[in-house]
């Protein structure tokens, strides 16, 4: 009787709805989707991760696979995972398929840069890790803290900046994550143009910034705050000459993960 009794108990347990399930052995590749994972409490199945997931302290201890949009099949076949996750741009597109040619699971994600999208985001890696319902819970909260950002009745205009080199900038233009991040804190973008452009002295002078955003991992590749002041492409716009230059968390800002609603509701505050 008490075996048929454990027997009817374990044949209940892998019935039931959110039975537990095997441990996954997860690589991440894009700093969004490792974000998502540990939101997901999903941080424990991670293997390996790409060299730009730096959040949250955990990701310190996994071993880096390299630069996510420059990838090498080796690195991450040697943490034996048994599903990737990767960001939109992970790659060469060649070494996703390769994983999968030796077996692995490859689950892509697109990442058009709107709250719709980090939604979708989150809702893809629920999915493949069994964590449905987690998803939608974190997907919902997301979407109500971005709603609570008041709006931002100066609409400042702002200028977000990339760097090649010190001395060589590069501005946000539309269709870029930098632009999406300047219209869901209230401010305009002064640069235009689409994607990612040289910015001249003259066309910096014509976007007439009221305040210039350095993401902080370009924070040192442009030679620090005071280099940047003192850059000619920029030292005569209304943003340097009053001091208006912010730099922001670049992953909470630009990757389009959980953390995006108090980058944007930061600086709504930081420009009212």
């Amino acid at each position: 009787m008490k075996r048929l009794l454990a027997c009817l108990l374990a044949a209940l347990l892998l019935a039931a709805p959110g039975a537990a399930l095997a441990a996954e052995r997860i690589v991440s590749l894009g700093s969004d989707a490792t974000e998502i994972l540990y939101a997901l409490g999903k941080g424990d199945e991670i293997v390996g991760v790409d060299d730009t997931s730096m959040y949250p302290a955990g990701t310190a201890k996994l071993p880096k696979l390299g630069y996510f949009r420059a990838l090498a099949p080796e690195p991450i076949l040697a943490a034996k995972p048994t599903l990737v996750i990767a960001a939109d741009g992970a790659g060469p597109a060649t070494v996703l398929t390769k994983l999968e040619s030796a077996g692995v699971k490859v689950v892509r994600l697109e990442s058009p840069h709107t709250p719709a999208g980090v939604s979708a985001k989150v809702r893809t890696v629920a999915a493949a890790t069994g964590r449905t319902a987690e998803g939608e819970k974190l997907a919902a909260d997301i979407a109500a803290r971005l709603a609570k950002v008041p709006a931002n009745p100066r609409q400042p205009r702002m200028l977000l900046l990339l760097a090649q080199a010190p001395g060589r900038l590069l501005a946000a233009g539309s269709e870029t994550a930098g632009d999406s991040f300047i219209r869901l804190s209230g401010g305009t973008n002064a640069f235009p143009g689409s994607g990612y452009k040289p910015l001249s002295a003259e066309g910096a002078l014509a976007a007439k910034p009221d305040y210039i955003l350095i993401p902080s991992h370009v924070l040192g590749l442009a030679g620090g705050l005071d280099a940047i002041r003192k850059d000619p492409a920029l030292a005569r716009t209304p943003a340097a000459t009053a001091g208006r230059i912010i730099v922001v968390d670049s992953l909470a800002a630009l990757n389009f993960g959980p953390r995006l609603p108090e980058a944007v509701a930061k600086l709504a505050q930081q420009t009212r």
